[in-house]
C-alpha cells in the first residue's frame, strides 16, 4: 500500500543520491517520464487567483520554485536569514471557469502547489539555501490573514504521487485532483459549506468537554479563513509540557488500554503477509513477539503520531514500523479498548465513538468523504476501500489541480 507519509519521506530520503525504488514501490518496474502536463484551473472562484510550485529537484534535491513559463528558479543561498525571496514565481490563473493554465512539470519531490485568492504569498529564504514558506498558524507570518492553501505530491523516476491532506489544517480554498496515466485518478475537493461546518462542530465540542477545539478556528473579519489541528496548535508548547494544550486529553483513555493490555493480549496484523504480532503490557511497556517495545504515550504523541514512541526512526524495521501505525491509528480513533485485533476487526462505524477520541479528524471526516486527518489515517482493515484523498500513476500525462 502506498501511502502519503511512506511515499514522501522515501523520496525524500532517497532523490539526492539513489532513484527511488522502494520496496512498497517494487511492483512499478518501469520509469515514469521526466515531465508531465501540471494543469491549474480555477473552476468558481470570482477575483483572482495565484498558483505557486515549490519543491526539491529530483536528483540534485535543490530548492526550486516553477515559474509560469515553466522554467525552475533554483533558490540562492541569501547572506542572511528571512530574506524576501528576490523573484515573483507566481502563476496566473485564469478567470473561473477559463479553462487551464498549463505548464511543463518536471521531476521534484516534497512538493507543494499552493493557491492565493486575491493576493500573493510571501517566501522567504534562510542561508543554505533553504525555502520558508507560508504559515498558516503563526499570526506574525504576513501570509497569515490571507486566503490560500496548497496539495502535495512528489513526481520521481517511478511515480507521481499526490494527496489532499487534512492532516495539519483545512482552508476555504477546496483543491481538487486529476491524475492521468495509465488510469484516471480523481479526489474530489473539499465539499461546499465544509469548513464552516468543520468551524462549529469544534466549537460545540469544546463547549462539551472544555478542550481547546474552539481555538483550531482562525478567522478573519468573521469569516473563517482556516482551522488547523490539535498537534500545530499544541506545537509551540512542546517544550513547556505543563502548559501545552490537549495534554491531558487522552491520559484516561492511555491508562485504560495500558491496563487492559496488562492482563489480556492486543494483537495487531502487520498485514502484506507481514504476519499478526501479539502484545502485552509488563513493567509499563507494551512489547510485541519479535522484540518491538512501545513505552506509554502522552496526548502529544498520539495526535502528532511522530513523537515519544510514536517517532518514526529511519532506521526502525518494516515491522516496528507498521505495529507503529496500526497502534497510533487505533489510538486515534479510539478502538484499542474495544477491538483487541488491530486493524481488522474495526469497521469504520467504530471509529470515534468514546469520548476521548481524536475530535479533529471525527469532525473532518463527518464533513468530507475523503482525505488523511491524522498522518496514519491510511491504515484500513484488508479489503476496505481507500480513502485517503490520494492519486499515484506510474506513467503521468497530465496533473489537473484545480481550486474553487
Amino acid at each position: 500500500m502506498v501511502s502519503r507519509r511512506s511515499f514522501l519521506a522515501a523520496a525524500g530520503a532517497a532523490a539526492v543520491a539513489t532513484p527511488l525504488a522502494g520496496a512498497f514501490l517494487n511492483s512499478r518496474a518501469s520509469a515514469a517520464p521526466a515531465t508531465c502536463q501540471l494543469a491549474l484551473v480555477n473552476k468558481s472562484l470570482p477575483g483572482t487567483v495565484r498558483a505557486y510550485v515549490t519543491g526539491h529537484e529530483q536528483g540534485t534535491g535543490k530548492w526550486i520554485l516553477i515559474r509560469a513559463d515553466s522554467s525552475k528558479y533554483y533558490l540562492q543561498s541569501p547572506g542572511s536569514p528571512q530574506t524576501p525571496l528576490p523573484v515573483d514565481c507566481s502563476i496566473p490563473l485564469k478567470s473561473a471557469g477559463g479553462g487551464a493554465t498549463v505548464l511543463t512539470l518536471p521531476q521534484m519531490f516534497g512538493a507543494r502547489v499552493y493557491f492565493v485568492r486575491d493576493s500573493t504569498l510571501q517566501f522567504f529564504v534562510n542561508p543554505g539555501p533553504a525555502l520558508i514558506e507560508p504559515s498558516f498558524a503563526n499570526p506574525s507570518d504576513p501570509n497569515y490573514a490571507k486566503t490560500w492553501s496548497f496539495c502535495e505530491f512528489t513526481f520521481d523516476t517511478t511515480q507521481l504521487f499526490a494527496n489532499i491532506s487534512y492532516v495539519d489544517l483545512v482552508t476555504n480554498l477546496p483543491i481538487g485532483l486529476t491524475l492521468e496515466g495509465n488510469t484516471t485518478h480523481t479526489v474530489a475537493p473539499l465539499p461546499s459549506g465544509a469548513v464552516g461546518s468543520i468551524a462549529n462542530a469544534l466549537t460545540a465540542q469544546a463547549a462539551k468537554d472544555g478542550q481547546p477545539w474552539d481555538k483550531l478556528v482562525i478567522r478573519s473579519g468573521g469569516n473563517v479563513l482556516r482551522a488547523i489541528a490539535p498537534q500545530v496548535y499544541m506545537a509551540p508548547y512542546f517544550d513547556r509540557p505543563d502548559q501545552m494544550p490537549f495534554r491531558t486529553h487522552w491520559t484516561s483513555y492511555i491508562d485504560a488500554v495500558w491496563q487492559k493490555y496488562s492482563t489480556t493480549n492486543l494483537r495487531i496484523d502487520a498485514q502484506d503477509g507481514r504476519g499478526i504480532y501479539t502484545g502485552r503490557v509488563s513493567g509499563g511497556v507494551l512489547t510485541f513477539n519479535g522484540g518491538h517495545t512501545f513505552a506509554k504515550p502522552v496526548s502529544k504523541d498520539i495526535f502528532t503520531c511522530d513523537h515519544g514512541p510514536f517517532t518514526n526512526n529511519p532506521g526502525d524495521s518494516d515491522i516496528k514500523k507498521a505495529l507503529l501505525a496500526r497502534l497510533a491509528a487505533g489510538f486515534n480513533r479510539s478502538t484499542l479498548l474495544t477491538y483487541p485485533d488491530q486493524p481488522n476487526s474495526a469497521p469504520s462505524s467504530a471509529y470515534y465513538q468514546d469520548a476521548r477520541t481524536n475530535h479533529w479528524a471525527r469532525i473532518v471526516h463527518a464533513n468530507t468523504p475523503i482525505g488523511y486527518a491524522f498522518p496514519y489515517d491510511d491504515v484500513r482493515p484488508d479489503g476496505a476501500p481507500d480513502v485517503s484523498g490520494a492519486a499515484n500513476d506510474g506513467n503521468p500525462r497530465r496533473f489537473t489541480v484545480s481550486v474553487g
